[in-house]
C-alpha cells in the first residue's frame, strides 16, 4: 500500500485527510483522518487502521489490499535488508590496547 493508493481509496469512503505527517525515524506516514481515525502506512508496503469511525474504512482497504496484523507479527522486518556502508572499516591487524605497560 502506498500513500497515493491510500487517497484514492480514501475519496470512494467520504473520509478525508485532516493531517499527513512522517513517522519518526522516517519509516512510513501517518494519515489522520476527518473522522478521527488514522491510517499508518509503513514505507515496506505494510498499513495498519486504528481509531474510531473505522468500520467502512476497514472494509474499502479490505478489498484492495488485506492489512498489517501486528498480533500475528513474528517481529520480521518485511523487503527490509541492513543498509551496507559503502567502504567498510577493516578490523584492526593487532589488538588494541587503552593503555601499553
Amino acid at each position: 500500500m502506498t500513500v497515493q493508493q491510500a487517497e484514492a481509496i480514501l475519496v470512494k469512503t467520504g473520509a478525508t485527510v485532516a493531517l499527513q505527517h512522517r513517522f519518526a525515524f522516517d519509516s512510513g506516514t501517518m494519515l489522520r483522518l476527518d473522522n478521527y481515525a488514522i491510517i499508518n502506512i509503513f514505507d515496506d508496503g505494510r498499513y495498519y487502521i486504528q481509531g474510531e469511525n473505522t468500520d467502512a474504512l476497514i472494509i474499502a482497504f479490505g478489498l484492495v489490499e488485506q492489512a498489517w496484523d501486528p498480533d500475528a507479527w513474528s517481529g520480521e522486518m518485511p523487503n527490509h535488508a541492513p543498509k551496507q556502508a559503502a567502504n567498510p572499516t577493516p578490523p584492526p591487524q593487532r589488538p588494541v590496547k587503552r593503555f601499553d605497560f
